[in-house]
């Protein structure tokens, strides 16, 4: 049976709670941009960044991701990195993987017709992983997902797909 080694998740809750608490309280104090209609505008709402942390899913422990999306240079296209993490203790040994990736991703809210509060999306991601019982390599992998945007600012993320140390992610979005 696997077991989570209590101590090594308690400081990755930490750091996802720490890092939520900071980037609410910049959101909330970021003067507001204007935004685009909410029918069939554009994904990104007039903001340039996507922040992107949360959970994903995996049979080797609770995989933990933080990742950021530039959204300026095409009104369909996003790019980014995203640095995802997991710890697990299994048979007796701490076991750590983490990957380090570049994502491009095409948004399909001009082509669909979807309000900005709305974020559909697929796309690929290619870098580096590393596990604490094997070699580190260079992989890729593709992703697709969705957003809404509870407010104009912050949204819930659900994203499937491989090339990270989890088969999904479940987080919160935040417009920069």
């Amino acid at each position: 049976m696997m077991n989570i080694k209590p101590t090594n998740f308690r400081y990755v809750l930490l750091l996802v709670s720490g890092l939520l608490i900071t980037t609410l309280s910049l959101a909330q104090e970021k003067q507001q941009k204007t935004t685009t209609s909410r029918s069939g505008g554009s994904y990104s709402a007039g903001h340039a960044w996507f922040l992107n942390t949360g959970f994903g899913f995996s049979n080797h422990g609770i995989p933990f991701y933080i990742g950021g999306e530039y959204t300026g240079f095409h009104p369909d296209i996003s790019v980014g990195g995203v640095f995802s993490y997991h710890n697990r203790w299994d048979n007796h040994k701490d076991r750590s993987a983490w990957t380090l990736s570049a994502v491009g991703n095409y948004h399909f809210n001009r082509l669909l017709n979807l309000s900005s509060e709305w974020d559909v999306y697929a796309g690929a991601n290619v870098g580096f992983y590393g596990y604490s019982h094997a070699n580190t390599g260079f992989g890729g992998g593709i992703q697709v997902g969705g957003r809404w945007f509870i407010t104009d600012l912050i949204g819930l993320n659900l994203q499937f797909g491989g090339g990270t140390v989890s088969g999904g992610q479940f987080g919160v979005t935040f417009r920069l």
